[in-house]
Formats: C-alpha cells, structure tokens, sequence
C-alpha cells in the first residue's frame, strides 16, 4: 500500500525505515502488523510530522531525550508521549538503511555473529548489522526514556510550596514600570 504524504504514527508500528520509490524519491516503510506501509515522506519527516501533529518537534523531541537520559548519540525518541511511542533508531539516521525500532514489539534478540537477529511481535525478524549487547543498550535507553517520560507526565511535580489564602492579594503596576510582588511576600513567609 501506497500513501501519498501525511501519515502518522501510531503505537501499532513496529519499525520504520527509509527506500527509494519508483520515481527515486526517498519514503519511509512503515511495519504494522504483517504489512507494510510506503509513505511518500522520509522516516524523519514522518516523526517530525507525527511530533508537530500534537505540538511539538524533532529538534525538540531530541533535545528532550538527551536532557532526560544524557547527551548520548542517536538517542531514543518520544514520537508520542501521550500514547507512549517510542522509537529508536539503531544506526546514524542520516543513513539511508537505518531502521527504527519501536520497543514495544521487539520480543526476543540473538546474536548472529557481529550482527544481531531482532524478532518482532508480528512473527517476523530482522537481522541488523550491530552486536546484540549494543542493540540490548538501545532498547534499555527506549525503555528508560519511556518510563520517565511516562512518569512525568502522569506525575507532575507538587506545588508543594503552594499555600492557599483566604485573603485575596492583587499584584499592582507601580509607577516605576514593573509589578508590586512585595504584596506577596507573606505568602512565602
């Protein structure tokens, strides 16, 4: 199946990688399920058009993984935080053939040599060229960058600090050209 341009990802996928089309442009083939998606974008547009659909971008969405999980290299990302997608990619994604993994579906890995046999959730595997115990180091950092984010989002830090009043207190513009907080001083207190 064929889709012209704007697609979406969603917690179904399975894994992402880039191919020519027959007019040489560069797509994205999607995994769902046992089939597979050709989307007329490449697999970094899909996440950055995925990311921008609820608010936020892949600039953004990189920069928040290195945050949470330290300045590493080819970092996991958060494609949807609020349905928990996951994916990370297991090569440079400047690289035509690098595939990304949702970890949700990977059920088993063995090692082949150098490279590492990936069995996915639908019944299908992949053999990718990077040792098992780097690949495992891949899925860890996915699962962690989900965990945190998921944690974080479903619990907020308190307003430990916040005090409730009865006494309802105006913050006022001063002739000086800036706000009076001093009247909320004794809220601090």
């Amino acid at each position: 199946m064929i889709i012209d341009q704007f697609y979406l990802l969603y917690e179904d996928i399975i894994l992402m990688t880039g191919e020519y089309n027959h007019h040489g442009l560069f797509c994205a083939r999607i995994m769902i399920g046992g089939q597979t998606l050709l989307v007329n974008r490449s697999p970094i547009q899909v996440i950055d058009d995925t990311l921008k659909y609820i608010g936020f971008d892949l600039k953004g969405a990189i920069k928040g993984s290195k945050y949470l999980l330290g300045n590493s290299y080819m970092c996991p990302i958060m494609v949807n935080s609020y349905k928990g997608i996951c994916l990370f990619p297991y090569k440079s994604s400047r690289k035509e053939d690098c595939v990304w993994f949702n970890p949700d579906h990977i059920v088993k890995t063995k090692s082949r040599g150098c490279k590492t046999e990936v069995e996915l959730s639908n019944g299908v595997s992949i053999i990718i060229d990077l040792k098992r115990n780097f690949f495992i180091n891949k899925i860890e950092a996915a699962q962690k960058l989900k965990k945190i984010s998921s944690e974080r989002g479903n619990h907020p830090h308190p307003l430990s600090y916040f005090k409730a009043s009865e006494e309802q207190k105006q913050i006022t513009w001063l002739k000086e050209g800036k706000y009076n907080f001093s009247s909320l001083v004794e809220f601090n207190g």
